[in-house]
């Protein structure tokens, strides 16, 4: 294979950063070996006293560090357009480490976060319980698409005034799950750093395929692999941003917490993410046609899909390739109604993911969003009577006959 001796001489395409991207180019193995140890020699015992002090880097032990793993981080950067990664356990484990991270007490003020209130119901649950049980203040934008909602959230900040909480960083869903918000994350990473802070940007539904948010102004982006990137087979998280942050976080509270991910589940990653940009083609199409079936449907009173409805000028001009697979919509008659269509369904399975091949459904309501208060899911726009619809890489005109019968 043809090498090329620096990256400055030739700029790989986003297809093939799929496949080589992290320096595969100058790898020896053609398929990626799986490093399944605990530990590695560590040599001279000058040499592990420099490891475990971070004075060198090198492989120590798989909680902290794997040769597989590390094949992983560097190709999802690459393919993120990042200087690093670090790879974790799972999505969520992600956004808890990189918010406890940024949002630890400093100069004797605990920290706050300001995050858009259209989340994954997990990480609403996250901010919105456990984070205050450790004295990490959130403040959630009812408005994510009005910008001055942004603003007001840090008013007091914006003001000069002594806050009762010292602004740590902005987080947003892009888009959001389960109705597929569309946000402008250029924008808001403007007000962010007016305010001095980082955005972090959760684009699980996205991935780097349709669009990249470090490009946009965000600092940090999160993922949970077990949706696109894996094709729903293993469960992973990533974060990712500038290489001195991540190295720091990587030493020291990942260290020590501990949510590190198995090589076994790299290896299987770093096999799926090599066909990420032809099944997210198809993922979309797919979402397409189905959003403009339903969009006409007699039983459904409303469907949210970027391509559908007043903003969807706006949203293609934001995501230019498309939204993914993943779309909601609401059927007349409440949960009652959504319970007899998913009861009903044939070729959906009733299932809690999204990104795999098979086409999956459930209701927010009642599961993922389901320890949300009924007036914080209102607030959020999620109704009873709306279903969440991962579309899988079926034959649409098959998915459409099954929602139609």
């Amino acid at each position: 294979m043809a090498k090329w001796k620096s990256a400055k001489e030739h700029k790989l395409h986003a297809k093939t950063l799929e496949i080589h991207g992290g320096g595969s180019l100058y790898d020896t193995e053609l398929r990626i070996g799986v490093d399944r140890v605990a530990a590695y020699p560590l040599g001279s015992v000058g040499r592990g006293t420099k490891l475990f002090a971070g004075e060198e880097d090198g492989f120590i032990y798989s909680r902290i560090n794997n040769r597989t793993v590390d094949k992983l981080e560097r190709r999802l950067a690459s393919m993120e357009g990042a200087e690093a990664c670090l790879a974790t356990s799972s999505g969520m484990s992600a956004i808890t480490l990189l918010s406890l991270y940024l949002a630890r007490t400093r100069d004797n003020r605990k920290g706050g976060i300001v995050s858009s209130n259209r989340l994954y119901g997990g990480v609403f649950h996250l901010f919105h319980e456990i984070l205050p049980r450790l004295g990490i203040d959130v403040s959630f934008v009812g408005n994510p698409h009005d910008i001055d909602n942004w603003e007001y959230a840090n008013y007091w900040h914006k003001i000069g005034l002594d806050p009762p909480r010292a602004l740590r960083f902005f987080h947003l869903e892009n888009p959001s799950n389960p109705l597929i918000d569309v946000f402008d994350v250029g924008t808001i990473a403007e007000v962010a750093h007016k305010f001095e802070v980082p955005l972090v940007v959760d684009s699980t539904l996205a991935t780097p395929a349709l669009l990249k948010p470090l490009e946009l102004g965000a600092d940090f982006v999160v993922h949970s692999l077990s949706k696109y990137m894996g094709d729903g087979e293993v469960i992973g998280g990533a974060i990712l941003g500038k290489k001195d942050v991540i190295d720091d976080l990587k030493k020291t509270w990942f260290r020590d917490m501990g949510p590190c991910m198995s090589p076994d589940n790299a290896a299987i990653f770093l096999s799926h993410v090599e066909s990420l940009s032809v099944r997210m083609t198809e993922h979309c199409r797919n979402a397409e046609k189905v959003a403009k079936f339903l969009s006409r449907h007699e039983k459904v009173k409303q469907v949210f899909y970027p391509s559908v409805g007043v903003r969807s000028k706006r949203n293609k001009s934001l995501m230019t390739k498309g939204f993914g697979g993943l779309m909601a919509f609401e059927v007349k008659g409440g949960v009652k109604a959504a319970t007899k269509v998913i009861e009903n369904l044939k070729l959906f399975w009733h299932a809690p993911n999204i990104g795999e091949s098979r086409s999956l459904v459930l209701i927010p309501w009642l599961t993922t969003h389901g320890l949300m208060s009924d007036k914080d899911k209102s607030k959020a726009g999620i109704l009873p009577g709306v279903i969440r619809a991962s579309l899988g890489r079926e034959d649409d005109r098959d998915l459409c006959e099954d929602l139609g019968q």
